[in-house]
């Protein structure tokens, strides 16, 4: 399925949705002080405020597969040659973007505290390994001459989901002109988009041998999660992807009235990641 058939899906779930709002916001029990807002709004996604945390991680990770690939080209070539020591320092960076449009039901009217949403998101979120430096040395296990490998790398994993939301508001003093505000929400996307989500990986590096002119080695790979999956599944590995992807909102914020119907927004939380959010909303 398409991403356009998929978004139609979406956002006709949520124009159903935003229509059973409207026919509970004027059912009889609920009285007339209830009111709707619509919204918009943008934001930047990251993962950068656990950079240390997550290259530590990586670092340790990556170690052996990627000492592991430079071995097997270079072995291949030269199969007497084995390892001797091997370090690499990994730089790790993350960035994305978020746009949606959003329907909150204030039932408690105007000055109410609670509020229900319902939103349709487009995200997009990359998170790479623009460089990892590797050295590598060796011996030939015959002469004992040594070599020397130094290679750079650098990857990336970008995901763009069009999910569906469902967020619970509590705003503090909504009376106030300014007034905090505190959002808990949930939200999915199709498998689509873990199948479309796109994997890159490069790396380049010279071979010095003594007397030698040094040797260069280079490979890079981009394919899907999809085609990763087919690819491993056929070698008899196991690569699982889940049929859903889901996400956790959890955000503080300030909301300002510019005019009886109009509001500005802006607010920070996590949003399968960290997310800086402004938007403007004008009650219906």
């Amino acid at each position: 399925m398409c991403e356009a058939d998929i978004m139609k899906k979406i956002f006709s779930v949520f124009l159903v949705f935003s229509f059973c709002f409207v026919l509970i916001a004027r059912a009889p029990y609920v009285g007339a002080q209830g009111h709707f807002e619509f919204g918009l709004h943008c934001s930047k996604w990251s993962i950068n405020l656990l950079r240390s945390f997550i290259e530590e991680g990586l670092s340790s990770a990556l170690e052996t597969d990627l000492k592991g690939s430079f071995l097997s080209d270079i072995q291949a070539d030269y199969p007497n040659l084995e390892e001797m020591a091997y370090s690499q320092d990994v730089a790790f960076d993350s960035s994305g973007n978020n746009f949606g449009i959003e329907v909150r039901w204030y039932p408690g009217g105007a000055n109410g505290s609670f509020s229900l949403g319902l939103s349709i998101e487009k995200t997009t979120m990359k998170v790479a390994v623009p460089e990892i430096s590797a050295s590598l040395s060796l011996r030939d296990n015959i002469t004992a001459q040594e070599a020397h490998f130094a290679a750079a790398s650098s990857g990336e994993f970008v995901i763009k989901p069009l999910s569906f939301h469902l967020s619970f508001r509590w705003d503090i003093l909504p009376s106030s002109v300014v007034h905090p505000y505190i959002t808990f929400g949930v939200g999915a996307a199709t498998g689509a988009a873990l199948e479309e989500a796109q994997v890159t990986y490069s790396y380049s590096g010279d071979l010095i041998l003594p007397g030698e002119s040094p040797e260069h080695y280079e490979d890079s790979v981009s394919k899907n999660l999809k085609q990763l999956k087919e690819e491993l599944e056929a070698e008899g590995e196991e690569f699982f992807l889940p049929g859903f992807l889901p996400f956790i909102q959890l955000n503080l914020g300030l909301k300002a009235r510019l005019s009886q119907n109009i509001c500005l927004l802006i607010d920070a939380g996590i949003w399968n990641g960290f997310l800086l959010r402004g938007g403007v909303s004008v009650r219906l």
